[in-house]
């Protein structure tokens, strides 16, 4: 078996970018690449939901939450931030979510979170039509350590040196001229000993100082290695087999590296890890494969055949699923070198390529006598929440006969131009069903665990919808995913967001 050279984070030039733009990812990042908001869009009981989650960046910290109950009369809402490990009852008492001033069916609220790791929200909706409960899951995550601004600094610095030479003083008159009569003036002797007070207080305090920022330095230390999060790489090596075919293996990060979760991984829409691979820099070769672990290994070794894609420098992007429910996507680049030999078909059912270059947001023909039209129109703002349509139809106009692809029967991915930006979206939103379930399962709530697929995804209709929002301006690709006649159909679209 031969091994072929590829540039995997941190060789050369190649691997010094890739390194920079992982340090700009720890903004953004948890489940989906840069995009730090959560979006459900679903059923809470009888009243249809669509719940938006603002995680903090730093934790402890506040999250807000948004509910926007399509129809019925929702009369109370409550908000309940739930702990992978701790459930319901380790859980403090609901918050209920307040009215937005001016709105008949949008709340909000807001919830600390104290802790690291997987959470959900257990929105309980309630009203004349009955009482539902939606669960959201998300992960809580230190994103980034707050700074002091500068202006401060300075103000910070230049009162504590007035407060030392203030206390040094007190110290040295309390020393010279506490035990003197009134009216007599100090002798050599005490201001003597008033200065080694005052040279032996500053001495202390030097020590106090440096002491204190020491602590502090190993506090920020903790902070930066064991409690911020940055998302990780995963190694890829492509192997040559005695075949000929090119075999694509991915290891992953040690656990104690990750310091995220150490549960062990759960399938996803059936699927232990998805993968992505996106050709740079104009994202005209797409890959959706989902890499078999090696169980003969240590475990966190995946393996697949390489499908057949032009050379070039790819963006990787590896999703997993935590048995916590907690979610995180791994990254690196890839190298395919020219000359290699890819496989002729793929390696699984339910992966698919693509090679086409992204096109205008307009109306396209899908093979098979279908009709894809986007229903949402520019202009896209940063940070405005949206929600990206679709309709599929036949020839004669009815709804076309999705059916379900990795249990949806749509999937929408989105990657900014730069990289930096990456998110797998659902007609549910951005959230794990994996992460869902099992919150569920734990507190015994089957009325959410084992709903019916058709639920999950939405009836068949002539839309497909996607809640999001663009957290940052500047050019996009967009992969619509779809199932129909037994083949997967993949659309590319780029739009440009302000």
């Amino acid at each position: 078996m031969k091994s072929l050279s590829l540039r995997p984070l941190g060789s050369g030039l190649l691997g010094i970018s890739a390194t920079l733009l992982l340090l700009l990812f720890p903004l953004g990042a948890q489940a989906h690449i840069g995009s730090p908001n959560v979006f459900f869009e679903g059923p809470a009981g009888p009243f249809p939901v669509r719940v938006t989650i603002q995680p903090p960046t730093v934790v402890p910290g506040l999250a807000q939450i948004h509910v926007r109950v399509h129809s019925g009369q929702p009369q109370t809402v409550t908000v309940l931030p739930v702990r992978w490990d701790a459930g319901t009852r380790g859980a403090p008492p609901p918050d209920v979510a307040k009215l937005v001033p001016g709105e008949t069916n949008l709340f909000t609220a807001q919830l600390w979170l104290m802790n690291s790791g997987a959470y959900s929200v257990f929105v309980d909706v309630s009203g004349p039509q009955g009482h539902g409960t939606a669960i959201v899951p998300f992960n809580s995550l230190a994103l980034q350590g707050l700074t002091m601004p500068r202006w401060m600094s300075f103000v910070s610095f230049g009162v504590g040196v007035f407060l030392l030479i203030l206390f040094i003083s007190i110290i040295g008159a309390a020393v010279r001229e506490s035990v003197l009569p009134l009216g007599l003036e100090p002798a050599r002797p005490q201001r003597r000993r008033a200065a080694s007070a005052m040279i032996l207080t500053l001495i202390l305090a030097a020590g106090v100082l440096f002491l204190g920022a020491r602590w502090w330095n190993q506090v920020d230390r903790n902070f930066r290695y064991n409690r911020l999060y940055q998302v990780k790489a995963i190694a890829p090596i492509l192997q040559q087999q005695t075949n000929g075919q090119m075999e694509l293996t991915l290891n992953l990060p040690p656990t104690a590296s990750r310091k995220s979760d150490s549960t062990p991984l759960v399938p996803d829409h059936g699927q232990l890890m998805h993968l992505f691979l996106i050709r740079k820099p104009d994202g005209d070769a797409f890959a959706h494969l989902h890499p078999l672990r090696e169980t003969e290994r240590d475990g966190k070794t995946f393996i697949t055949r390489l499908p057949a894609l032009p050379t070039g420098d790819y963006d990787l992007y590896a999703d997993i699923t935590h048995e916590s429910g907690f979610t995180e996507t791994l990254t690196n680049i890839l190298h395919l070198p020219a000359g290699i030999d890819t496989a002729s078909t793929l390696a699984s059912p339910d992966d698919s390529t693509d090679l086409t270059s992204p096109q205008p947001l307009a109306a396209t023909t899908v093979p098979g006598g279908f009709h894809l039209t986007p229903a949402t129109a520019p202009p896209f703002h940063a940070n405005a929440e949206t929600t990206l349509r679709f309709n599929l139809t036949t020839d004669a106009g009815t709804p076309a006969p999705l059916e379900p692809y990795l249990g949806m029967y749509g999937h929408l991915m989105i990657q900014h131009a730069d990289g930096t930006v990456f998110a797998h979206l659902h007609p549910l939103g951005s959230i794990s069903m994996a992460s869902q379930k099992l919150f569920a399962e734990r507190e015994h709530a089957t009325y959410l665990a084992n709903q019916p697929l058709d639920l999950l995804c939405a009836p068949a209709s002539t839309t497909l919808a996607f809640p999001y929002a663009f957290p940052k301006p500047g050019r996009y690709r967009l992969w619509l995913q779809t199932k129909l006649q037994g083949q997967i159909r993949t659309v590319t679209y780029g739009i440009t967001v302000e």
